[in-house]
């Protein structure tokens, strides 16, 4: 699996008859199965830890609280910090990786994906964009973050905005497409 995601990291695109693919859905039905079983459970399950850890294949800090539902397509492509909060319903598909720093908050609904098909070959092509969301940002209720954007530190992305672009630390981005709207603290 590993062979593929490397090759997605460089080239940035992906066909869907690519071999390789097929180790990339073995992951998207791994964390399928995981992510059933996590969004079945309380956060106070003792198993509940165990299986956000077998999802992510890392550790979880115990500051970390994800609230089920929760989904999550390819869970080894995620790294998280301390301190995060993913509330209810979030969708983060992440051939492409997703790095959350520590202290990030995500609200209910916010999607965050890192693929997305070729306007040309939709059905063949795919094109594909780590997102990083930096040290204190909050992403609130109904966001959608697009494939190859980072967040900056302290940065708030406003209810419902979709985020196309870079958005620099320490300002609050809103809308379709996300602009900056003001300065933050």
């Amino acid at each position: 699996m590993i062979e593929y995601f490397e090759t997605i990291d460089a080239t940035g695109s992906g066909r869907k008859d690519d071999p390789r693919m097929r180790e990339v859905e073995g992951e998207m039905i791994r964390s399928h199965a995981l992510c059933l079983k996590i969004s079945s459970k309380k956060p106070t399950d003792p198993d509940y830890k165990a299986l956000l850890e077998e999802l992510f294949q890392s550790e979880i800090d115990d500051s970390v609280a994800i609230v089920s539902p929760f989904y999550c397509d390819c869970g080894c492509r995620m790294t998280l910090g301390k301190n995060i909060i993913i509330n209810k319903g979030a969708t983060i598909l992440s051939p492409a990786g997703v790095v959350i720093e520590d202290n990030v908050l995500i609200g209910p609904e916010v999607k965050i994906v890192t693929v997305d098909h070729d306007l040309s070959d939709r059905h063949n092509l795919l094109h594909f964009g780590k997102v990083t969301i930096k040290e204190n940002a909050w992403i609130c209720i109904g966001a959608i973050i697009c494939p190859g954007v980072t967040i900056g530190r302290n940065a708030v992305v406003a209810a419902g905005a979709v985020v196309t672009k870079d958005v620099p630390d320490n300002v609050m981005v809103g809308g379709n497409p996300a602009r900056i709207i003001k300065e933050v603290k």
